[in-house]
């Protein structure tokens, strides 16, 4: 009989597990993202900004939006998959802790409208003028990049769950033989 280590969660995980999960999900967002306006910009041959005026951070500002929403959703997610597990555990109880997959869309719609909004309220700044939040929402709501932000942000966090959720029976790091 071994003795349980504190630093690990259930199923001889690192407690940190879902944390540096999270991170790892979000850096894969953030490349898929730059990804997908690439092909978004050579098959429609547009800019991610096609305002002029718009200067150089109005994008990345907008990116790093979407970017930070999602990684602190799955944050919370690995927060509340933790806080599930151990509570599990205490119990004695099998295996209740269930993950909001359909939860993906929302996180999808909210990466959408805090992309576009960042984005928006950067381009005001730039500019100068208020109005223009409005007329830069409008334009970049129903472009391809918007749209591409919000799929994969909903895609990268099913992604998340279920790998966060498949653990098994086995443990997630290497046992040395008078582990087993």
């Amino acid at each position: 009989m071994s003795i349980p280590n504190p630093a690990e969660g259930a199923q001889g995980r690192p407690a940190s597990f879902p944390y540096t999960l999270a991170i790892f999900a979000t850096v894969l967002y953030f490349a898929l993202v730059v990804c997908a306006f690439g092909f978004v910009s050579l098959l429609t041959d547009t800019d991610v900004v096609p305002q002029a005026d718009a200067g150089p951070l109005v994008g990345p500002v907008a990116t790093a939006s979407a970017v930070v929403t999602v990684l602190l959703y799955l944050l919370g997610i690995g927060r509340r998959y933790l806080r599930d597990l151990h509570e599990a555990i205490a119990a004695s109880i099998g295996d209740p802790v269930r993950l909001p997959l359909g939860r993906s869309v929302l996180i999808g719609i909210v990466s959408y409208v805090v992309y576009v909004l960042a984005g928006a309220i950067a381009y005001s700044i730039v500019t100068a003028e208020v109005f223009t939040i409005v007329l830069f929402a409008a334009g970049s709501a129903l472009s391809g990049y918007a749209i591409a932000v919000g799929v994969l942000a909903a895609a990268v966090s099913v992604v998340y769950m279920l790998v966060l959720g498949s653990g098994g029976e086995h443990p997630a790091r290497p046992l040395w033989p008078w582990e087993r």
